[in-house]
């Protein structure tokens, strides 16, 4: 739909660990297990976030497939899990494949490229903080649901563990935040 606009969407490279930019500000991605690095074109950055995304896709699997299979049809669980490890594993193998089909960088020197900490600054402190709260906000929104709605056991457990997760990722963005800051204060 938005082709035929004559409004221009900014196209806004990822960002994360394992994410570089070069000084033709080409985004490159090193691989943390194949041990290499490619070009990820601007014309598949939805498809690298898509795949960047696999576990999150992967855990949300399972939580709608818990739900409806366990609860409604009374499913044991553990088809659930079998159903998001195949989901995941699908999803790794299609992240594979196509990294496969990307142009590798030559002698890759991770210290000669622009790191995370210089991307991440890139987005603003506005939006950090903004991201910050609402993963705070959503993981204490997913614990009072769990006991608005009378959750018992497993489902309590989980949603406690996503509370977790969102607070070390809440933190973990407070102290890059705070390094970026000292760096550039310091720099």
């Amino acid at each position: 739909m938005a082709r035929n606009s004559k409004v221009k969407q900014e196209i806004t490279a990822p960002v994360g660990l394992n994410l570089y930019q070069d000084e033709k500000n080409r985004t490159i991605y090193k691989h943390p297990f194949l041990k290499q690095a490619v070009y990820i074109p601007t014309y598949d950055y939805r498809t690298f976030e898509l795949y960047r995304k696999r576990y999150i896709l992967a855990i949300s699997v399972f939580v709608v497939l818990f739900t409806l299979l366990n609860e409604w049809f009374g499913v044991p669980f553990w088809v659930s899990i079998a159903i998001s490890v195949l989901v995941w594993l699908f999803l790794e193998w299609k992240f594979y494949k196509f990294l496969q089909t990307e142009q590798p960088v030559k002698k890759f020197q991770p210290k000669t490229y622009k790191d995370y900490y210089a991307n991440f600054e890139a987005q603003g402190t506005e939006k950090i903080v903004l991201k910050t709260i609402l993963y705070l906000l959503l993981g204490a929104l997913i614990v009072y649901n769990s006991y608005y709605s009378n959750y018992q056991g497993l489902y309590i457990i989980a949603s406690w563990a996503v509370l977790a997760l969102c607070i070390a990722y809440a933190i973990f963005q407070i102290v890059v935040l705070v390094r970026v800051k000292a760096r550039k204060n310091a720099g």
